[in-house]
């Protein structure tokens, strides 16, 4: 019978501690340990605070919503794992080999990470127990989307190539780090050290950062906002294709479906965007006024400075979005009964940045603020009214 949280058999698990307790003995050197090579195991959603895994191979190996807090994973090879959603927090990753595993809404705060490898990681032909040989080769770059690198150390890591999207590094100490060619978008690195830090072909579109690390940048001759495609003239032809798949109900034209691009003061005033996808991307100044943005995903966009007054926002995903100095005034934020879904789909502004920011919309009903700072913003009842702020930074006066 299967464990009701965990989904592991009982027999399982107590193999799991066997294995778990002979490394144990290996590590320590006493007799009859043995090296664990846990890889391609599923060890999800299991309570393995303090754990000592150092030098263990767990290549492929699912620690997925795990407790790991505390654990001892230096230099342990977890080249694929998934760590989606685990609880890392203060556990010692030294030197661990890290290629291409998940991190995805992990908890890393205050994890040692020094000198751990986080470049892109493929898997070849692996022959264990768990996953004979298959011949195929599996590349991925390591992601760590939203995760908490809250006071984590990184000094000397390599993170190039990472995908740090969303990724908190508040006051992390990246001295010494290879950040060539990573994804920083919507990062949050106030108070982060980057004393020798490598950012060469980094993405920083909306990233937080401190007065002295943008003075570093651009002694350095690296622009914040730069690195992202500019599709020029392309865009018009995009978006007449979005509205061809719009009026055909999807049966001809196109998605418009957008990542990483530069829109900035792009001219999208009374445009029909509604449910299309564009992400990462940076808005900054874009003129949006009147546009339909009904069930459209803006989410880590930066679209500091954008207006988006009188547009609609219905049903629009805009987490960890950057609306610096923006303004949404008259726009309206309400939900979008979808499907069979029993609650109608709302606006997401959760971890977003609005100060400055111009609230005073139209119509709202259930946006989602969560964790949303809105120190400065303008707001008025209509948004106020009925919204989730659990969480949120709020102004200390409405407009």
């Amino acid at each position: 019978m299967s464990h009701p949280a965990t989904g592991h058999s009982a027999a399982y698990i107590a193999e799991l501690k066997k294995r778990l307790n002979s490394h144990r003995k290996w590590v320590i050197g006493t007799r009859g340990g043995v090296q664990a090579d846990l890889s391609f195991y599923d060890m999800s959603q299991l309570p393995l605070g303090g754990v000592v895994l150092r030098n263990a191979k767990l290549v492929g190996t699912s620690f997925a919503r795990s407790n790991l807090s505390r654990a001892d994973l230096k230099a342990a090879v977890l080249m694929m794992a998934e760590l989606e959603g685990a609880d890392l927090s203060q556990a010692d990753l030294l030197g661990a080999d890290l290629r291409g595993a998940c991190f995805n809404g992990a908890n890393l705060a205050e994890a040692n990470l020094a000198g751990a490898d986080l470049r892109t990681g493929s898997l070849g032909a692996v022959s264990t127990r768990q996953q004979p040989s298959a011949g195929t080769v599996v590349s991925r770059r390591t992601e760590l989307m939203d995760a908490n690198l809250n006071r984590a150390i990184l000094v000397g890591s390599n993170l190039g190539n990472c995908d740090l999207t969303g990724a908190e590094l508040v006051d992390a100490d990246l001295s010494g780090a290879d950040l060539t060619g990573a994804i920083l978008v919507s990062t949050d690195l106030s108070g982060a050290t980057l004393k020798n830090t490598t950012l060469t072909g980094a993405v920083l579109s909306g990233a937080v950062l401190d007065a002295d690390a943008v003075a570093r940048m651009a002694h350095l001759g690296i622009n914040p906002d730069g690195n992202l495609e500019s599709l020029g003239e392309r865009l018009f032809e995009l978006l007449a294709h979005h509205q061809e798949w719009l009026d055909s109900e999807g049966r001809s034209g196109q998605r418009l479906e957008l990542d990483l691009a530069d829109l900035s003061d792009a001219p999208l005033g009374e445009v029909d965007l509604s449910a299309a996808k564009i992400q990462r991307c940076n808005l900054r100044n874009a003129n949006l006024t009147g546009s339909n943005l009904m069930m459209a995903d803006l989410s880590y966009s930066n679209l500091s400075g954008a207006d988006l007054s009188g547009a609609n926002l219905s049903g629009c995903g805009m987490r960890r979005v950057n609306l610096t100095g923006g303004s949404l005034r008259d726009s309206v934020l309400l939900s979008v009964p979808v499907g069979d879904l029993e609650r109608p789909w709302p606006t997401n502004l959760q971890y977003a940045r609005l100060n400055d920011c111009d609230l005073r919309c139209r119509a709202a009903a259930g946006v989602i603020l969560r964790h949303a700072d809105l120190t400065g913003a303008r707001v008025n009842m209509a948004l106020m009214k009925g919204s989730d702020t659990s969480g949120a930074r709020l102004p200390t006066t409405r407009g």
